[in-house]
């Protein structure tokens, strides 16, 4: 039987699931019991807006992550402690990105069901997978990550 690597952390699903998930919930929500936002234009130009700021937040901290040569892979290794760019002022700038991008279509879609399941959504992501890759890094980079932790909230 092959050993499993187990340099990674041990999360519990893919992040970009999660977020799917609570979008195609919201969606259906709004299908099975209409919430119409209010101020249609406002919020969808809102809307886009949170899209294309999520983008650029997740890509750019995609962007740091390859530059410093680790993977943003949650089942691949962590060679590296990403803190410059947007990790300089939220440990989770990816899923932060995920989350604008998660706000932005379901005020697109003109559904306010999105804006009632977002607590809900930040509580499942930080349970199934942000603590898992916490703990991960802590264990990776000992002191260097207890001290980022420190210095950098986990979402802003």
């Amino acid at each position: 039987m092959a050993e499993q690597n187990t340099d990674h952390p041990q999360i519990m699903v893919m992040p970009p699931m999660v977020f799917l998930g609570y979008l195609l919930g919201a969606l259906a929500l709004n299908w099975f019991v209409p919430l119409p936002a209010p101020w249609t234009l406002i919020l969808r130009i809102l809307g886009g807006l949170l899209v294309i700021a999520g983008l650029l937040l997740g890509g750019s901290a995609f962007s740091h992550m390859t530059r410093a040569n680790t993977s943003p892979d949650p089942h691949q290794p962590a060679t590296a402690l990403v803190t410059e760019g947007p990790y300089r002022w939220t440990r989770n700038p990816i899923y932060l990105g995920f989350f604008l991008i998660y706000l932005g279509f379901t005020l697109l879609a003109g559904t306010l069901w999105g804006l009632l399941l977002s607590p809900f959504l930040i509580w499942t992501i930080t349970n199934s997978v942000v603590y898992a890759e916490e703990v991960y890094l802590e264990k990776k980079f000992e002191d260097l990550y207890t001290s980022y932790q420190s210095r950098v909230r986990r979402w802003l």
